[in-house]
């Protein structure tokens, strides 16, 4: 059968779906024919609602991918894809819709009417499955992880008593699954587009209950479809690592300039054995291209530290979300201290890991003072990055409920965001909402002048200048605002100041040490960043940085 996947990235970050091409994977394995079209205006021409019709009257079934941002296109292009299916009396391939949205709130999805089939969890078993079925022409709607029309027929104007949600069935064994189908992608237009940053899978699952993520949800959701408890559900599965080192040797020698491999597992380090192991296996293999792994403040064995930074890893990526450590814990449900955070970032970067921390800005329920601890604590920190993102209240989360039950969603501003980064969905009346817009730009201007050295007199004035804009003067300046960052980062260097700027997208504060190594053509060491000013340390760091001199 021909299947026709549609993914509506629009007008967000462009990249590699890893769920989609090991959907395809697995249908090639099984004699299908596999396409995509990936909606992304970076990557053009984005075809016409009618392009995408023709398109789909060729299928056998149509399977979409969506994030919560992108459902409503997703819906939109369905829709339109039913009006002109019924303005033509043509027949439509069925449709399915699976990914994060449909997982979390998969009844939501099917009542809206537009869909054949709404795929839950990890679907690859479960879609092989349903497009078998199909094409044999056999009843389609008891299919594990799928919710379907009784009787495998979508009614006019169906109700929940028209559908039926069948259980989820068994994870997929990741050893057992082909290798992921790149070539559904365009995928070296990608690479070029992402300036050599390749993503890879090693291994799926995580244990935390973080409010924000869906992972909490999905547990819970096999836990209870397949009767058992937390560790029978086979959540955590690692890739053997010498057949993941085989995959990224295919990805060099298939693709033209890859620089960095991103593995892209939701905490890879969460088994220090498995970590090692891979870190060992790219070792041997004589592999050279750097590459950046997810970890977790209280999952960094330092055994494991030294193994990446002995193996070629460059970056580690630390969720630190916010600075309050009350709102972390009773919000966020991330039970960690800023002592653990602080010793964490030492244990990395005194093996040699430039580090790289997540956090979020406008959280329901912060007080002002914890949105600016936020700042405090990235000063303090000295991480040798930091990425700011808006927070989004992903429907199905308990951190969506908790929003909700606060009044602070604005159901209007979410239904039409497509980021994470330059918006928020949350609103907190007019000067705390622009509070909020100012931390997310210009998060490290606000940082840089909390810092103990010279470069915080070069940026506390230009914090306060922008901390004194009303809502016009900001939305006028905010555009010059990467501009401004670099005559003052340029400033900055010259007087040898440490600092951080505005580098590589809009939404990352990044330190001086690390960006003038790589512009010099140099790989970025933590002996190369000395002298570090304490301030700019966990105590580890400083430390080390002592026995270094």
């Amino acid at each position: 059968m021909r299947v026709l996947f549609l993914y509506p990235n629009l007008y967000t970050q462009m990249g590699f779906n890893h769920g989609l091409a090991s959907l395809s994977a697995v249908l090639k394995a099984a004699g299908h024919e596999t396409s995509l079209l990936n909606l992304n205006e970076r990557l053009p021409p984005v075809p016409s609602r009618g392009e995408i019709y023709e398109r789909v009257l060729g299928s056998g079934l149509v399977g979409f991918s969506c994030l919560s941002m992108q459902y409503q296109e997703a819906r939109a292009i369905a829709t339109d894809l039913r009006e002109r299916a019924a303005r033509d009396g043509a027949q439509l391939p069925p449709l399915v819709v699976g990914g994060i949205h449909p997982t979390m709130v998969p009844e939501e999805v099917m009542a809206d009417g537009v869909w054949d089939y709404v795929g839950v969890g990890e679907c690859e078993h479960a879609l092989a499955e349903l497009v078998r079925r199909v094409e044999e022409g056999e009843r389609p709607d008891d299919v594990p992880n799928m919710l379907a029309w009784k009787g495998g027929v979508r009614p006019n104007a169906g109700t929940p008593s028209d559908w039926v949600r069948n259980a989820v069935g068994e994870f997929p064994d990741v050893n057992a699954l082909p290798v992921a189908d790149y070539e559904l992608f365009d995928t070296q237009r990608i690479v070029d587009q992402k300036s050599g940053w390749f993503g890879i899978l090693t291994g799926r699952g995580c244990p935390y209950r973080c409010t924000y993520c869906l992972n909490h949800k999905v547990v819970d959701l096999y836990r209870e479809d397949l009767g058992r408890s937390t560790s029978g559900i086979g959540f955590l599965r690692y890739r053997d690592p010498a057949r993941v080192v085989e995959e990224l040797r295919f990805v060099l020698e298939r693709y033209r300039n890859v620089g960095t491999f991103i593995l892209d597992d939701d905490l890879f380090t969460m088994n220090s054995e498995h970590a090692i192991a891979f870190a060992e296996a790219y070792r041997a293999a004589g592999l050279e291209t750097p590459w950046v792994v997810n970890s977790h403040v209280e999952r960094l064995d330092p055994r494991v530290a030294e193994a990446l930074a002995g193996a070629r890893c460059r970056i580690l990526k630390l969720g630190i979300e916010a600075g309050s450590e009350r709102v972390r814990k009773t919000i966020l449900k991330r039970f960690m201290t800023d002592d653990d955070i602080l010793e964490t970032v030492g244990v990395a970067e005194a093996a040699g890991l430039h580090t790289s921390g997540f956090v979020m800005v406008g959280l329901p329920g912060e007080t002002v003072d914890e949105r600016w601890a936020t700042v405090d604590l990235l000063a303090r920190l000295g991480i040798g990055r930091f990425r700011t993102s808006m927070f989004y209240p992903f429907p199905g989360t308990e951190s969506h409920a908790y929003a909700i039950a606060g009044g602070w969603v604005s159901e209007e501003a979410a239904g039409t965001l497509t980021d994470f980064t330059s918006t928020s969905a949350l609103d907190f009346g007019p000067e705390e909402n622009l509070l909020v817009a100012k931390l997310a730009a210009a998060m490290p201007w606000f940082v840089n002048a909390r810092l103990d050295g010279p470069a915080a007199a070069r940026y506390a004035g230009e914090a306060e200048r922008v901390l004194a804009m009303d809502r016009a003067e900001w939305e006028a300046f905010e555009p010059e605002l990467r501009a401004r960052d670099a005559e003052l980062s340029a400033a900055a260097t010259a007087a040898g100041e440490l600092h951080y700027a505005i580098r590589y997208n809009a939404f990352m504060g990044v330190r001086s040490d690390y960006f003038l190594a790589e512009e010099a053509g140099l790989e970025w060491t933590t002996a190369a960043a000395k002298p570090v000013p304490a301030a700019l340390t966990s105590r580890a760091l400083a430390a080390a940085a002592g026995e270094a001199c």
